[in-house]
C-alpha cells in the first residue's frame, strides 16, 4: 500500500482543478474565505506541488456548517468529461481504451498521492482498484469525488456499461439514494477498498482519436521521474516509444530531448538498468506488433505504426521474433 507522508500532495492543476468544481457548489464568499484560511500567506499556488493536507483542510472548511458528504463529488460532477476534451490530454496517447487506462494508472502519482490506481483483468470483469494511501482510508469524501471522477472519465473513454461503482464506507441510510442518483452506475457500499467493475471486452475498443502530440505524454514522465525516489529508466523510455514509433521518432536522441537528458546519460541509465535502447526498442516493437495484430490493424498498419517505412522491413523483423508471416501469427498465434 502507498504510505503517506509529510511530503505527500497534490500538483497544482489537481488543486485548481478541484477549486474549479467547488466553485460551481459553494458559495463565493464562503469558498474565498476556506481559500484564504487554508492557504493564508503561503506561497502553495506558486508551486508545481501543494501538500494534500491543504486540499483536505479546504474541503473541511468548505463543509463546515453543511450537512453534505456528497459535497466534492457534486463539484466533481460539474468538470469537464467531455471525449473530445480527453481527446486533448495525456490519454490520447493511448489507440485503445486498455492503453489509455494505463496511461491513467501511470500518471495517478503526478495528480495525487491520496491513492493509486490499478488495473486487474479476468476472463469475466475487469476491475479498477482505488487504494488510498496509508493514513487516508478515511477520508471518504474526497475518495468518493475521485471515484465518480475515475467512472466519468472511463465513460468518456468508451467504456459503454460499468457494472458497479464499490466504495470503501457505509453512508447513512437516508442519503443513501443520492449516491445512486449521481454516480453513473450502481453503487455497492461497504468494500475494503473502492473500486469499478465493468465487462473486459470493452477493453480492446480503439478510441476515436488522433494521437496527442507526444510533447504531452513526455510532460507527464518527466514529473512522474521527479516524483520517483529512483527513477525507472527503462519504463520511460518503454512508454514513449509506441507514440515516437507512430510519427517515426523511435530514436535514442529524440526519446533523450523529451526526458530531458542527453543521448549519453539516457543510454548510460538505461544500461545501468541491464539493458540498451536498442533491446528496448526491438522489444517494445515485438510486443506491440502482436498487440496490434491481436486487435484486428492489417500488416500495412501495424507497420506503420511501428515506424516501418515499408511493410517488407516489418514483415522481416516479425519473421525473425516469430518464425512466421504476421498473416499466419494471426491466424494461428503461438502460445
Amino acid at each position: 500500500m502507498l504510505e503517506a507522508t509529510p511530503e505527500s500532495s497534490v500538483s497544482r492543476e489537481h488543486f485548481l482543478t478541484t477549486v474549479k468544481g467547488l466553485r460551481h457548489v459553494v458559495e463565493p464568499a464562503k469558498l474565498e474565505k476556506s481559500l484564504s484560511t487554508v492557504i493564508g500567506r503561503h506561497s502553495y499556488l506558486a508551486s508545481t506541488r501543494i501538500p494534500l493536507e491543504r486540499l483536505l483542510e479546504l474541503h473541511a472548511a468548505v463543509t463546515d456548517g453543511r450537512d453534505d458528504p456528497l459535497l466534492m463529488t457534486k463539484a466533481y460532477s460539474h468538470l469537464n468529461y467531455d471525449p473530445g476534451f480527453m481527446g486533448r490530454t495525456f490519454l490520447a496517447g493511448a489507440l485503445s481504451l486498455d492503453e489509455a487506462i494505463s496511461l491513467l494508472c501511470r500518471y495517478m502519482k503526478v495528480n495525487s498521492d491520496l491513492c493509486t490506481l490499478k488495473l486487474q483483468t479476468t476472463p469475466e470483469s475487469a476491475t479498477l482498484r482505488i487504494t488510498p494511501a496509508a493514513g487516508y482510508s478515511g477520508a471518504h469524501e474526497q475518495l468518493d469525488a475521485m471515484v465518480y471522477s475515475f467512472s466519468r472519465i472511463l465513460v468518456a473513454l468508451g467504456i459503454q456499461s460499468i457494472d458497479l461503482i464499490r466504495l470503501n464506507h457505509v453512508p447513512p441510510l437516508a442519503i443513501q439514494d443520492q449516491y445512486h442518483r449521481l454516480f453513473p452506475a450502481a453503487v455497492h457500499f461497504g468494500g475494503r477498498e473502492p473500486a469499478i467493475q465493468f465487462s473486459p471486452e470493452q477493453l480492446n475498443r480503439p478510441l476515436p482519436w488522433e494521437a496527442c502530440p507526444v510533447e504531452k505524454l513526455a510532460r507527464r514522465e518527466r514529473r512522474l521521474k521527479q516524483l520517483q525516489g529512483q527513477p525507472n529508466w527503462l519504463e520511460s523510455v518503454e512508454i514513449l516509444i509506441p507514440t515516437l514509433s507512430r510519427r517515426g521518432e523511435a530514436h535514442i536522441d529524440r526519446c533523450a530531448n523529451l526526458l530531458a537528458v542527453s543521448p549519453r546519460s539516457l543510454q548510460r541509465h538505461i544500461r545501468a538498468e541491464g539493458s540498451t535502447f536498442r533491446d528496448i526498442l526491438d522489444q517494445s516493437r515485438r510486443k506491440l506488433a502482436r498487440n496490434y495484430l491481436s486487435k484486428g490493424y492489417s500488416n500495412e498498419a501495424t507497420a506503420s505504426l511501428l515506424g516501418y517505412r515499408q511493410t517488407a522491413q516489418f514483415y522481416r523483423a516479425f519473421k525473425e521474433w516469430f518464425g512466421c508471416s504476421p498473416s499466419e501469427y494471426q491466424h494461428s498465434p503461438p502460445p
